[in-house]
């Protein structure tokens, strides 16, 4: 079933005329080919002005897709009036890059972002998590507005979602999300298999050996039901890498016969540890990150503890115990 746009939304964007595109800090492909697609479409299609002042950090799998940037990063002034905020469910995690916040106090804030946590911070928001990703309700946007397809605007929005689906394995895959990739294909003539392998076969030497530090750093509770893995900071240094080349590192723990419940801690200084969470069917995982001061999905999700490795990771086994236990609500749907 189609989603609709709702007026408020497509009224704002209408109304706008300089644009300045933000999303979350640690860009994923959603929020990049979110990004880039809207830019792309207010630019060549609606005669607007958009800009992109991030990410500074371009992820190295999305380097296929910085060439739709196209002129969208410019430097600008401070004649803006609308900010686009994408994929973001909470204000304190907008990428400013190298603008400082607040610096378009009278610019109108439209916030569309697909994640339940949070609490609306936009003049005009549209949360709705029935989406699979932001990059589905980016479409249904531009779509609503008439705009056509191109190559540009269809592969960041196929890679939007298809990064946010998890190649279309995760439980928020729906057949409308499968609906709006196949016009995608269609409407720009994509290379899926270049796609496919720019994002996911496409890794460093510093990546493989994250994945080996991780791997070795593996610990099972419940009968591998619960998967540990750690980054940490003694053995990035010791192998010469860095945590900048970790992203899908997760996903290697649910690729085990059993595993129902996982986590990837990365230990970024002594008392600051990253944390990327995942699961199975009931088990919700978003809400855990949500208590810790994160977000996500049910399925996936992260955020950042600060406090030693070792107690981070026993607080995360913990809340894992509950979901098993059943003494916590976090991992049932009601």
């Amino acid at each position: 079933m189609m989603i609709e746009v709702p007026t408020a939304v497509i009224d704002a964007i209408s109304e706008g005329e300089r644009f300045v595109i933000l999303g979350h800090r640690d860009p994923d492909g959603d929020s990049l080919g979110s990004m880039l697609a809207i830019s792309a479409f207010l630019r060549e299609q609606f005669r607007k002005e958009s800009f992109m002042p991030g990410p500074l950090d371009w992820p190295e799998k999305f380097f296929f897709l910085e060439k739709h940037l196209n002129g969208a990063g410019k430097p600008f002034d401070d004649n803006i009036d609308t900010l686009l905020i994408l994929d973001c469910s909470a204000e304190n995690r907008i990428d400013w890059a190298n603008v400082e916040p607040n610096s378009f106090p009278e610019a109108r804030r439209i916030v569309i972002d697909h994640h339940r946590e949070g609490e609306p911070f936009g003049d005009v928001n549209w949360i709705d998590p029935r989406a699979s990703a932001t990059g589905e309700m980016i479409f249904n946007i531009l779509e609503a507005l008439g705009a056509q397809f191109t190559s540009d605007i269809a592969e960041s929005i196929y890679s939007a979602i298809l990064t946010d689906t998890g190649r279309f394995t995760y439980s928020n895959t729906t057949a409308k999300s499968l609906e709006i990739c196949a016009k995608l294909v269609q409407a720009g003539n994509l290379d899926l298999a270049d796609i496919t392998s720019q994002v996911y076969y496409n890794f460093s030497e510093e990546y493989l050996r994250n994945i080996g530090i991780a791997l070795y750093n593996t610990r099972v509770y419940r009968d591998s039901k619960i998967l540990l893995l750690t980054l940490d900071k003694a053995s990035v240094k010791s192998f010469s890498t860095t945590f900048d080349d970790t992203e899908g590192i997760i996903d290697f723990a649910m690729s085990v016969r059993g595993v129902e419940v996982a986590a990837l801690f990365k230990e970024i200084s002594r008392n600051v540890i990253r944390v990327s969470l995942r699961s199975r069917g009931k088990f919700d995982v978003g809400a855990i990150a949500v208590e810790m001061g994160g977000g996500g999905h049910h399925n996936a999700a992260g955020c950042t503890m600060e406090m030693p490795l070792s107690l981070a990771r026993d607080v995360i086994l913990r809340r894992f115990e509950d979901l098993f236990a059943g003494s916590s609500s976090l991992g049932e749907r009601h």
